[in-house]
C-alpha cells in the first residue's frame, strides 16, 4: 500500500498545539491534519506554480493552505465554519497574501458558474468531510450518465483526502472486492491514482478510520464510447444491486433482454455468464451497454 515519506514523529509538534487551541465543532466533523510530512507530500502532489488556479475545499485551520500559498498559486478556499474563516483571515491577511481568496460557504452551494467564468481551468485539493464525500465527488466529477458536465472539462487535477475505504473503491480494479459502481462512475471519466494512506494518528482529533489521498485526472476521452449513458448507468446499477448473483441473472430481472438474448450478447462479446459484477471491467460494461442498446433498437 503506498505511503508518504516516513520521518520520525517530532516529540513537540507545533501543529498539534495549534490545533488544540482551535475551537472545533462536532457538526462539521473536523479533524486537522497535523503531520508535517503529509502536508508537504500533498503540496508536492499538486505541482503548483504561480500561474496555477487552485480551489481548496475545507481549509480548516489553514495548515495545508500555508504550504499551498507558498508556491505562489492563486487560491480560492471555501470554508463553512465561521470561526475557522475568522481564523483564516487573521492568519492570511490580504495585504500579505494577495493570492488568497476566502469564501465562507458550504462547498455544495458554491457558485461554480461564477467561479469558472473567471477561472476556466483549475486544480482542486481538499480534506473532504466523510459524511458528504460522495456528494462532493459527484458535484466535481459529474454523474456517470452526464455526457456534458462543464466542471469535468475545467478541473485539471482533483487531489482529495477521503476515508481509506472510499479511496480503495475509487481506484479498485476489476476482480477486487472494492470494485463497485463508484469505481466505474469515476474511472469512466477520470484516471485515478492512489497516492498514500494517512493513519488516524496524523490528525487532531484522530478519526476512527484511516484516510488516504487520491488524485484524479480527467481523461481526454471517456474510457470507452458508450452510445446511451442512461442505459449504461442503469445497467451498472442493476448488475451491482445483488452482488451475490451473476451479472447474467441480475440483468434478467432488469428488463434489458430475454435470457436467450442476454446469452447471445454475452457469447458474442466473450463474457462469461458466471461472472459477478465486480469481475467485469468498465470497458466490458460499456460494450454490454452498447450491445443491449443495439439489440433493443432492432426489436
Amino acid at each position: 500500500m503506498p505511503s508518504y515519506p516516513q520521518k520520525p514523529r517530532p516529540t513537540n509538534n507545533p501543529l498539534l498545539e495549534e490545533a488544540r487551541h482551535l475551537r472545533l465543532k462536532k457538526r462539521f466533523s473536523q479533524h486537522f491534519l497535523i503531520r508535517e510530512t503529509v502536508l508537504k507530500a500533498i503540496c508536492d502532489l499538486m505541482d503548483l506554480s504561480p500561474t496555477d488556479q487552485l480551489l481548496e475545499i475545507g481549509p480548516g485551520g489553514g495548515f495545508l493552505t500555508e504550504k499551498l500559498l507558498a508556491t505562489g498559486c492563486q487560491m480560492t478556499a471555501v470554508e463553512l465554519d465561521r470561526r475557522m474563516c475568522k481564523h483564516l483571515r487573521e492568519r492570511f491577511p490580504a495585504a500579505q497574501h494577495p493570492n488568497f481568496h476566502l469564501v465562507e460557504q458550504d462547498i455544495l452551494k458554491f457558485d461554480f458558474e461564477s467561479f469558472t467564468a473567471t477561472t476556466p481551468k483549475f486544480k482542486v485539493v481538499g480534506n473532504l468531510p466523510y459524511q458528504i464525500t460522495s456528494k462532493i465527488m459527484f458535484l466535481l466529477a459529474g454523474e456517470l450518465y452526464q455526457a456534458h458536465y462543464p466542471l469535468r472539462q475545467q478541473i485539471t487535477q482533483l487531489t482529495v483526502m477521503v476515508q481509506k475505504e472510499v479511496a480503495e473503491r475509487i481506484c479498485a480494479h476489476p476482480g477486487q472486492r472494492a470494485f463497485n459502481p463508484l469505481s466505474i462512475a469515476l474511472q469512466y471519466w477520470f484516471e485515478p491514482r492512489f497516492d498514500f494512506v494517512v493513519p488516524a494518528s496524523d490528525f487532531y482529533p484522530p478519526p476512527k478510520v484511516e484516510s488516504a489521498v487520491v488524485t484524479l485526472f480527467p481523461r481526454p476521452e471517456p474510457l470507452i464510447q458508450v452510445n446511451d449513458l442512461d442505459l449504461f448507468s442503469r445497467l451498472v446499477r442493476t448488475a451491482f444491486a445483488q452482488k451475490r448473483k451473476t451479472v447474467r441473472n441480475a440483468l434478467m430481472g432488469g428488463s434489458f433482454a430475454s435470457g436467450a438474448e442476454i446469452d447471445r450478447i454475452f457469447a458474442r462479446l466473450g463474457v462469461d455468464t458466471n461472472l459477478r459484477a465486480e469481475a467485469i471491467s468498465v470497458i466490458t460494461f460499456g460494450e454490454l451497454s452498447n450491445a443491449f442498446g443495439s439489440n433493443a433498437s432492432q426489436n
